[in-house]
């Protein structure tokens, strides 16, 4: 893993310094939770300006994972500190409206494929052949000798939910599981319920209205035997695409034109085992609404200002032409 050695060295002369730990958008407990279990670290070192930062909100999902975290966590924060770390993002567009002064020392670790736009890091520790970032920060912790079961919790989370319940996983991920629960006596029933969705009751009708919007917006079109579900909300994109799953699409594509423009997309198992990458056609689409995307292959996203229609022909024209070609 590249990086770590220099990362090390960079700790060990930086325990008089403050730390920001930075958040991609509505942060999900893989981005979150390997913050919180950085910030364990770093206070084991004595190191006594933390904080941690997410980037407009918290995810349903990781709104639990806040009761791990030793220090406060908080919404789009102004960055004084002498060091930012940067978790699970690759583009400063996924941190908007956080912005880094020049002069700050940046640290980035992240699972995802370097892009051409990627963030000037002074350390980047980046493996994509991981599915998580928090297998990164375990590996991290494993080289720092940093053992705690609270940070092992905030990790398994960010595992679990980034393997979508280890459906995605491989035999590293299973290796990094196996490794923390010899370590600590934890059950995984304890860890799936940590990042069960919060909600209320507001929030749950929001969600509700979300869909059935989702749904008579919903266009539907058939590229030979496979059917594409694609539709426009104002929230909730990545559940939209969800359901249109389990409603029967092959792949789903909803997007967003509040406060800005958002992507989610998501694919079939049987789609992503045939190639089908959904975070690098979200590459692409990055451009085209002056943002950036990426992701997973069965589950990918982006972020942008504008051009919604434009980025969305795109992904259905590399769509067409992955299911042409495998075909």
């Amino acid at each position: 893993m590249r990086g770590k050695l220099k990362l090390k060295r960079f700790l060990q002369g930086s325990k008089g310094k403050s730390f920001l730990l930075l958040c991609h958008h509505n942060a999900d407990p893989d981005s979150l939770g390997s913050a919180i279990a950085f910030a364990l670290y770093l206070k084991s070192l004595g190191v006594g300006d933390v904080r941690i930062g997410v980037a407009q909100s918290v995810s349903s999902y990781a709104k639990r994972l806040l009761t791990l975290s030793p220090v406060p966590v908080e919404k789009d924060p102004a960055v004084k500190e002498d060091v930012v770390v940067i978790f699970d993002t690759s583009s400063l567009e996924q941190l908007e409206p956080i912005e880094i002064p020049k002069g700050k020392s940046v640290v980035v670790i992240d699972h995802h494929v370097e892009k051409d736009n990627a963030i000037k890091a002074d350390i980047a520790v980046v493996d994509s052949s991981r599915t998580s970032t928090a297998e990164i920060v375990w590996e991290l912790f494993k080289y720092l000798s940093f053992y705690d079961e609270t940070a092992v919790k905030a990790l398994l989370a960010g595992i679990v939910t980034d393997t979508a319940n280890f459906r995605f996983a491989n035999a590293k991920t299973f290796k990094a599981v196996s490794e923390m629960l010899e370590l600590f006596p934890l059950q995984m029933g304890e860890i799936f319920q940590l990042v069960a969705p919060v909600s209320d009751e507001n929030i749950d009708q929001a969600k509700r209205m979300a869909i059935l919007k989702a749904c008579q917006r919903l266009e539907i079109r058939k590229f030979r035997k496979y059917i594409i579900a694609v539709s426009k909300v104002s929230a909730y994109e990545s559940l939209a695409c969800k359901t249109f799953l389990n409603l029967g699409a092959d792949i789903a594509i909803v997007g967003s034109e509040k406060k800005g423009v958002r992507i989610s997309a998501r694919a079939k198992e049987s789609l992503v085992k045939k190639g089908l990458h959904l975070g690098k056609i979200m590459e692409k689409a990055g451009p085209v609404i002056e943002g950036s995307g990426g992701g997973h292959a069965g589950a990918a996203g982006a972020n942008g200002k504008k051009n919604l229609d434009e980025a969305i022909k795109l992904i259905l024209k590399e769509i067409e032409r992955f299911l042409r070609e495998v075909d």
